[in-house]
């Protein structure tokens, strides 16, 4: 029977099914399909779509208001309301930098 084996590091496919555990970098490609396989059978999907950090109740009222203000700065300068866009971007880059010191933009 044939079994795959990585070139590189001498990790046999069984050994990866068996253990999960890969030798090196390279088994990665020898190993693409399994991985995805796998990846796809346990997280649903082969993509990987990051992990967001807990927000707080606080920092969701922070982003949603930050949101808010980008949009009303957005509506003013359809209207060509120059002095409300000049105070909001004000209040957007006050509010930017909390959330930056945050690390939530």
């Amino acid at each position: 029977m044939y079994e795959k084996i990585c070139k590189n590091c001498g990790t046999r496919l069984s050994d990866y099914l068996n253990t999960g555990y890969l030798g090196c970098p390279e088994c990665y490609k020898a190993f693409s399909e399994e991985i995805a396989y796998s990846l796809k059978r346990i997280q649903g999907s082969t993509e990987n779509k990051g992990k967001r950090p807990f927000e707080s109740s606080v920092d969701k009222e922070l982003l949603d208001e930050y949101k808010r203000l980008l949009s009303e700065r957005e509506d003013a300068g359809l209207l060509r309301d120059f002095d409300k866009m000049a105070k909001l971007s004000s209040e957007i880059a006050d509010l930017s930098r909390e959330l930056k010191k945050r690390g939530l933009i």
